[in-house]
């Protein structure tokens, strides 16, 4: 077993990128209700502990895949800001030229490649990337991010079998925000999709470690993932992670818009109860952290806006590979 240690420096850096993630989601809301956005997508508001937890542990060579909440994942693996809020806005200088939207999201200059509009997609496409990985023998480690839905997909469980036969370099994450966790965080909700109440216990069938955890807790998140990527990045195999989520509406200045008894599931306003009172977060730190990351996403904002709409002509290009 690795032993991981946190640091405060460690742990505000965390804290940032959930704050950068729920402060660039709360912009997009004020942009798409205004009509500079083109189209609404699933928000990650709520998850932002996975993906920065995670994210923590991985270079850019490491590849990544995302779900159609992919925004969180992408912000937490480093990609730049403008030019993903220029291609959520369809503009010219966006990731991909304003064709791919917030689907299917592709940055490969931070290993970010490919978010799916696809329930479960991007785990067969991942395990493949840790195929490659292994025979290149170049110690990078692929992530599939997928929901408690999509865990049900034949092509999930396909890949979970293949990833431990095969020994593969993958960690897959289970972000679970499905009725029977609304049911655990006393909501009232009636339409089962699992049998089990954690998705993890999978991975006894396939012989790879498994395991559950609190995903509105980044420090439990950064530790979990932490020894499941040094396992897959030491030729150790794949891990299947399982992530209780809670989804939640952020508002403008990126504070959560949710009652009392929800905020414990808020991974922001849990870090500040959390460590508040330890001096590892103070009023100060968390001011200056928001009033940054703030003016990175006005940033943006304000290079999305300049920049250009595609030519017409551009919808014939970049479609089909180029024969050899």
């Amino acid at each position: 077993m690795y032993e991981l240690s946190l640091e405060k420096v460690d742990l505000l850096d965390l804290y940032r990128v959930m704050i950068r993630i729920r402060t660039f989601e709360s912009t997009v809301r004020k942009l798409t209700r205004e009509g500079k956005l083109p189209a609404r997508f699933g928000m990650y508001t709520g998850q932002e502990a996975v993906a920065a937890g995670v994210s923590a542990h991985l270079r850019p060579t490491d590849q990544m895949g995302s779900t159609h909440r992919p925004v969180g994942h992408l912000i937490a693996k480093g990609c730049d800001l403008n030019k993903l809020l220029a291609e959520l806005c369809a503009k010219k200088d966006g990731f991909n030229k304003g064709k791919a939207g917030s689907y299917h999201l592709f940055d490969p200059s931070v290993g970010a490649l490919g978010a799916n509009g696809i329930v479960g997609a991007s785990v067969p496409m991942c395990t493949g990337y840790a195929l490659a990985n292994q025979l290149r023998n170049n110690k990078a480690v692929a992530v599939s991010y997928f929901g408690e839905g999509a865990c049900n997909q034949g092509g999930v469980q396909e890949s979970l079998n293949l990833a431990s036969c095969w020994n593969l370099p993958i960690v897959f994450v289970c972000e679970n925000s499905s009725p029977e966790v609304q049911k655990m965080l006393g909501h009232e909700i009636d339409y089962p999709q699992l049998t089990i109440n954690d998705v993890s216990i999978r991975a006894e069938a396939y012989s790879m470690p498994g395991s559950s955890h609190e995903g509105w807790d980044v420090e439990e998140v950064y530790m979990a993932a932490g020894r499941a990527i040094k396992l897959a990045r030491s030729g150790k195999g794949p891990t299947l992670l399982e992530f209780k989520v809670h989804q939640l509406e952020g508002n403008l200045d990126g504070r959560l818009e949710a009652n009392e008894k929800e905020q414990k599931w808020c991974p922001i306003e849990h870090f500040r109860i959390k460590y508040m009172d330890n001096g590892v977060l103070t009023e100060e730190i968390d001011e200056k952290i928001r009033a940054e990351e703030m003016a990175n996403v006005e940033k943006a904002v304000e290079y999305s806006i300049a920049s250009l709409e595609p030519e017409p002509s551009e919808a014939y290009t970049d479609v089909f590979a180029e024969g050899s």
